[in-house]
């Protein structure tokens, strides 16, 4: 097969799970033969610059002119999809032109796309674009539902794929004799979505209760400076250590020597974090959201589930499990049992055969072109279209 995936956000300083699985999934791809191509505005950021160089993906970041209006780039971009007869076009992450080029595309074109999150970022150009979309895919079974109940996709249009993530092929090592409990969180530092001051009123009430503990803080966002400024005696202390942003094997590692694994986010898709630190071994501790986390966690089984900022919960159920070390080894097995079936592996398995899916499908039921189809409202402007240009020649 021949796919080109688009993702006009991954040169942006905010990385998260939606860009850092593309290696993965492309590496998996193109290991199988399939050739891959990759669509950016500009060149990925460094975080996941290597794995993508590292991948097999043929990268594509001048299709269109740089600062040039979508209204203006589009056709482009629509002609040099055309003219490269790809077999699957993907758009992973892309807030215009990734979609706004779909009534362009050729019928033969089997044309996709990925929600991440549960959001109206992903199912406001669903929606809009839907006749135009041979298939959508959602990282969560909330992501799916949202496709059929509010995007109004039927039921075989919509594919639950997963994340898939390093799985630690042998049991979790047990950390019973060691007396500090490991605590650890991997993700964006933003309060918008992952509430990182719920990790700051956490620890301090760990401390407060003379808890011995650690807490690995790993990732980086633009909350940084006022984490750092929260726990500064904990970081002081020892008890907070923050680490930035490491790669992917750095961050197994870590996960495979801790004990519990913290989210507090107010809502995700398919937390990528939290996937990867149950199939290492972690007992998550997570927010009781409606995409992902219930999906994996079976309270008080596999982890544990809080109602959003819900701070002194999980530090009740901490102290408990200090408490309690065996119940933590108890756990921490259980979590591995669920988190080692979402292995990059069975993901790419899953999109491989969803993309031939697609393909049968688009060829039996080939849609008709639409140059004239609108652009979806976040898309279009109150200025006239030569103001705009002017504009944009002078950015």
């Amino acid at each position: 097969m021949r796919i080109i995936i688009v993702d006009t956000t991954i040169h942006k300083s905010i990385i998260g799970g939606a860009q850092t699985f593309l290696p993965s999934l492309i590496n998996g791809l193109t290991d199988k033969g399939h050739e891959v191509h990759l669509v950016a505005e500009g060149v990925p950021d460094e975080r996941v610059r290597k794995q993508l160089s590292d991948s097999g993906v043929i990268l594509h970041t001048r299709i269109w002119k740089r600062n040039s209006l979508v209204f203006d780039s589009t056709p482009v971009l629509a002609a040099w999809v055309n003219s490269m007869s790809p077999d699957i076009y993907l758009i992973s992450v892309s807030p215009d032109i990734g979609w706004t080029v779909l009534p362009y595309l050729n019928s033969s074109i089997a044309t996709l796309t990925i929600g991440h999150t549960d959001s109206e970022t992903f199912y406001l150009p669903a929606r809009h674009y839907q006749p135009f979309l041979t298939r959508v895919i959602g990282v969560s079974d909330a992501v799916c539902e949202n496709y059929i109940s509010d995007c109004k996709f039927p039921m075989n249009a919509v594919e639950w794929i997963p994340y898939g993530v390093i799985v630690n092929t042998e049991e979790p090592v047990d950390h019973r004799s060691d007396p500090i409990l490991q605590l650890i969180y991997v993700g964006r530092i933003i309060e918008e979505q992952k509430r990182v001051s719920d990790l700051i009123k956490i620890a301090h009430q760990l401390s407060k209760h003379k808890i011995s503990f650690c807490l690995k803080i790993i990732g980086d966002g633009p909350e940084m400076s006022e984490l750092k400024k929260g726990l500064m005696e904990e970081i002081r202390s020892g008890q907070v250590k923050i680490f930035g942003w490491l790669q992917t094997q750095e961050v197994v590692n870590h996960l495979q020597q801790s004990d519990i694994f913290l989210l507090t986010s107010a809502y995700e898709g398919f937390c990528i974090a939290l996937v990867e630190a149950m199939a290492n071994g972690c007992c998550p501790l997570v927010t009781n959201i409606k995409s992902g986390n219930k999906q994996l966690i079976e309270n008080g089984q596999n982890g544990f589930i809080f109602s959003i900022g819900d701070t002194q919960g999980f530090v009740e159920k901490i102290i408990e499990l200090e408490l309690n070390k065996t119940a933590i080894s108890s756990l921490r097995k259980k979590a591995w049992m669920t988190g080692k079936y979402y292995s990059t592996e069975r993901m790419v398995k899953t999109y491989e055969r969803c993309f031939k899916d697609a393909i049968i499908y688009s060829s039996r039921n080939p849609r008709e072109p639409d140059h004239a189809f609108p652009f979806m409202s976040t898309c279009r402007s109150k200025y006239p279209l030569w103001a705009r240009r002017i504009k944009a020649f002078f950015t």
